[in-house]
């Protein structure tokens, strides 16, 4: 598939525009502190939900801290164009002050070398790829960077494909899995943080070196719920104004469900039997195993 206008490739995977060739470049040699954190995810994943729990965290879960601060701004893309004052969200990320977070949506293989080798702390996060793809089929239509889709149906098929902004989600996610047992990452699930964001938030905390208490930890809990995410202007990307102008959300919002198993109001019965055969096909002797909600 040749790229669109809104789209170029790198190394062979498909990136929205928005995204620095540069930077893609300099996030490779880039020099990890060992107290740098990531969060590393396909688009779609869990990726704003998991980055306000680690500013919590972080700031020993006190809300107020993070309510006076976007997300965009406390934890930049790393692989991003632009910031709104105009530097790239890679220049912005090496000017800040330790602990370093910063969230990405490249493959493994594009991650810092250094990050690759166990310095600094890596967290995964995958979600099962049929809510990714009804998840990205809204995300793609909302994002005015981002070609719209011209119906569910040719959408899912070139998600399958991987004719989508960073290819195949089942070769990128697998990219990660392979290495989980690399000692400075952390791989979970999207679905860990809905059946149990409790023992999900200390799970985190532990990793990244932070012993909270479990009141702390139910605060977290409370800020993170779906309904405050999704009516905070600090996550939900309606706080400047450059966010409002890159989203339409006319038909969709940034947080849009937030559920498990989304999917089966999307999917007709050949649509999933033929997903179900890709999944086969690629899980297969993986041990990779995904909660579909059913």
């Amino acid at each position: 598939m040749s790229a669109p206008d809104e789209y170029f490739t790198h190394k062979g995977i498909l990136f929205n525009s928005k995204v620095n060739v540069k930077s893609l470049e300099d996030i490779e040699t880039l020099a990890v502190k060992e107290d740098d954190v990531f969060v590393a995810t396909y688009t779609r994943s869990g990726t704003t939900w998991t980055e306000e729990i680690l500013s919590l965290i972080y700031n020993g879960g006190d809300v107020e801290e993070v309510k006076s601060t976007p997300i965009y701004t406390r934890i930049p893309y790393v692989e991003y164009k632009y910031f709104p004052e105009g530097q790239t969200e890679y220049e912005r990320f090496l000017e800040l002050p330790s602990p370093r977070l910063g969230k990405t949506h490249v493959p493994y293989n594009m991650l810092p070398r250094q990050l690759q080798e166990g310095r600094g702390k890596l967290i995964c996060v995958a979600r099962n790829p049929k809510d990714v793809a009804v998840s990205n089929f809204y995300f793609n239509g909302m994002n005015r960077s981002f070609k719209t889709p011209a119906s569910w149906d040719s959408f899912l098929y070139d998600f399958m494909a991987g004719n989508v902004p960073l290819g195949s989600v089942f070769d990128h996610v697998l990219g990660y899995w392979v290495h989980r047992s690399n000692p400075g990452m952390l791989f979970i699930k999207y679905e860990d943080l809905q059946k149990d964001l409790h023992g999900t938030v200390k799970k985190l905390a532990d990793f990244v070196g932070h012993q909270l208490p479990p009141g702390t930890i139910d605060k977290i809990v409370d800020h993170c719920s779906f309904k405050s995410m999704s009516e905070n202007p600090m996550t939900n990307y309606s706080k400047h104004p450059e966010q409002r102008c890159r989203f339409d959300t006319s038909n969709s919002e940034f947080i849009r469900k937030g559920v498990v198993g989304d999917w089966k109001n999307h999917f007709t019965d050949k649509q999933n039997e033929a997903f179900d055969k890709m999944l086969e096909d690629k899980l297969s002797g993986t041990g990779l195993e995904y909660d579909f909600g059913i």
